[in-house]
């Protein structure tokens, strides 16, 4: 099952979702009717009818409180999560590991997701850690592949060894790649709603009834009326029990199986079992994975290991027990739990099993010709949302290829726009020293802005996009109206030439698309045809045509081959002067709202048309990553052997 595959079968889970919650609410609804009617009928002394209590106003009023409370709790949630991964971090209490700390356990985490970021065509996720928690565990939150959160326990970082947080990264970037992500993002929400009604329970029990209630001064009517209000908590903390147990139901249903399949995504791609499976050891024989925050329940069905203890493990634990996870990674790896289990615990940090974890994983002997055959066999489309050991080699060879000097700039926000700026005056055809002057910068930034300058295009074309992944968490940090500012700079800039590269538009666009205000949110799905978005689709064809330098009949035959599964007959190549790089904008966020299952034919068509020829220049390699990343479709890097980038 490919990337689309996993988002289409995400959203129809929703439906899923939806049809539990239904059923969660009628089953709440259907409690709180049923001790109504009872306390009616002792209050009547058995007088009075089932019939009579169905069609009573009362009924409709308990139905429709009822209703009210679940679909507020619900609505409340989703309003304290409506800034995504972020938000979730700061409910946890979390702290975020910025681009500029010192800490070792933090940059080791760091240059771990970076390196897996850059493989796999996703900015660098903003990483939290969850200072209080010693167990072992993570999770990733948010609601696009390209706006990810990835939080983890202080307890995995002071634990782990670089190759055992690697594979725990490497589910965690599983998840986010099988859409897991968004609809646990969602979960939240709903579950909220059904078990709002045991927290209002909770509610009435401590609004001081008791203290009212055994208050002597207090009449008769006033004591009464105070018990009532007990026996009424107490009834809704029962019936929230009913809401806690669909949750779990739910919670199980939906997640079980998902974290085998991500064990195994982190084992294809990392292509090193032992990662993640001692990591699971650590959990199963000593750290253990359960969470001692209050938030540890709703947050059970997203972590890398089980937050709570279950008693029904079989039916509503959300993850599988470590042994049946150990089991299914193969090889004899619940059978060295146990071993060490008898010999009473972990091999100590520093032994030669964890010493030599950076290069079991093979990572500087893997050539990235490995893959070659692959992409030629899945299309570029069968590599979105995935990573092999190649794409991550290759991404480490580019992350080391960066020197420390100018890493040192992505550790805070000032110094990361100076990057950004670098990158778009160094492709401009205005004047270098113009450009500089017209930021209007003090005098030492406009020195270090032409350092970068300098020291970016000694790198070569191929860092480009890395650079900008690297420097969006660090640009995340500014406020909202001074990411405002800094992108309206940014397309002074590109601008002032009169003239808009490929380059310059998607690096204006994809920073446009993670710093704007409401970044965060989900797309929405708004077709399900390519008619509906046949005049898009024909503008990016032909601009990809354009760009791979084909001419004349050449190029309306390389449009019509790619073309023809996805465009009605006849439809022809626009030509260039009809293809302005402005219009790309507007088109984009059409082909973004695409059914998924759509997506992946038509990334496949603008890969058909860049390596026609059998290499794929940089300007289309970065056009193809661009679009791909527009559309919410992370892809990994391509690079020379793979096909042919020059």
């Amino acid at each position: 099952m490919n990337f689309f595959q996993h988002q289409e079968r995400a959203r129809r889970r929703t439906w899923l979702l939806a049809g539990y919650f239904v059923l969660a609410i009628a089953a709440i609804v259907a409690a709180v009717s049923l001790c109504l009617y009872l306390a009616a009928l002792w209050a009547s002394g058995g007088g009075y009818s089932l019939h009579d209590w169905l069609r009573s106003p009362t009924m409709l009023w308990s139905l429709l409180i009822t209703l009210a409370i679940i679909l507020a709790g619900s609505a409340r949630k989703a309003w304290q999560l409506r800034e995504g991964g972020v938000a979730l971090a700061h409910l946890l209490g979390a702290r975020e590991i910025l681009p500029d700390s010192s800490n070792p356990s933090d940059r080791r985490l760091r240059n771990v997701i970076e390196e897996m970021a850059i493989a796999s065509g996703i900015p660098v996720p903003r990483t939290f850690v969850m200072e209080q928690e010693a167990a072992i565990n993570a999770l990733v939150a948010g609601y696009r592949p390209t706006e990810a959160v990835l939080v983890v326990t202080r307890g995995a970082l002071d634990t782990l060894t670089r190759e055992e947080l690697q594979g725990v990264i490497a589910h965690e970037f599983s998840h986010i790649f099988n859409a897991d992500m968004r609809l646990n993002m969602r979960l939240i929400a709903v579950l909220a709603g059904i078990l709002a009604i045991g927290k209002v329970g909770e509610l009435l029990l401590h609004a001081n009834t008791r203290a009212r209630f055994f208050n002597r001064r207090s009449g008769k009517n006033e004591a009464a009326g105070v018990f009532f209000l007990i026996i009424l908590g107490l009834a809704m903390m029962v019936i929230g029990y009913i809401g806690l147990f669909f949750g779990r139901l739910i919670k199980a249903a939906i997640s079980r199986q998902r974290e085998l399949l991500a064990d195994a995504s982190s084992v294809q791609f990392t292509r090193n079992p032992s990662g993640i499976a001692n990591a699971l050891i650590k959990i199963r024989n000593q750290h253990g994975s359960h969470l001692v925050s209050s938030h540890g329940e709703d947050m059970s069905h997203m972590c890398f290991g089980a937050t709570v203890p279950f008693h029904l493990q079989y039916l509503l634990a959300t993850h599988p027990p470590v042994d049946e996870r150990l089991k299914a990674l193969g090889g004899d790896w619940l059978a060295r739990a146990r071993v060490r289990q008898r010999q009473n615990g972990e091999q100590p940090a520093g032994t030669a099993e964890a010493a030599a974890g950076d290069t079991a994983m093979g990572f500087a002997g893997n050539a990235p010709a490995q893959v070659a055959g692959a992409v030629a066999a899945m299309g570029i489309a069968g590599t979105v949302g995935t990573m092999r050991v190649s794409h991550v080699g290759y991404a480490r060879s580019l992350h080391d290829s960066i020197p420390e000097s100018l890493k040192q700039n992505f550790r805070q926000p000032e110094s990361a726009r100076w990057v950004v700026l670098a990158l778009a005056i160094g492709v401009s055809r205005s004047d270098q020293d113009e450009l500089i002057t017209l930021l209007k910068l003090p005098a030492l930034e406009q020195r270090m802005v032409a350092q970068l300058c300098d020291d970016i295009s000694k790198l070569g074309t191929r860092l480009r996009l890395p650079l900008t992944d690297l420097a969006i968490p660090a640009l995340k940090q500014l406020p909202q109206d001074q990411r405002d500012q800094f992108l309206a700079q940014l397309e002074q800039l590109v601008k002032h030439d009169q003239r808009l590269t490929l380059f310059e538009f998607i690096l204006t666009r994809i920073l446009a698309d993670h710093l704007r205000a409401g970044a965060s949110r989900a797309p929405q799905v708004r077709f399900r045809q390519y008619p509906a978005v046949a005049s898009q689709i024909q503008l990016v064809m032909s601009l990809m045509v354009h760009a791979s330098g084909a001419r004349g009949d050449a190029a309306e035959n390389l449009f019509r081959g790619a073309a023809i599964a996805l465009l009605p007959a006849g439809t022809a190549l626009l030509p260039l002067a009809q293809c302005p790089i402005e219009t790309l904008d507007a088109a984009l966020r059409d082909l973004r709202d695409l059914m998924p299952l759509l997506k992946g034919p038509l990334l496949d068509g603008l890969a058909d048309i860049a390596r026609a020829d059998g290499l794929i220049q940089v300007q289309e390699a970065e056009l193809l990553r661009g679009i791909a990343t527009l559309m919410d479709c992370p892809m990994p890097p391509l690079f020379p052997a793979e096909t042919g980038v020059v």
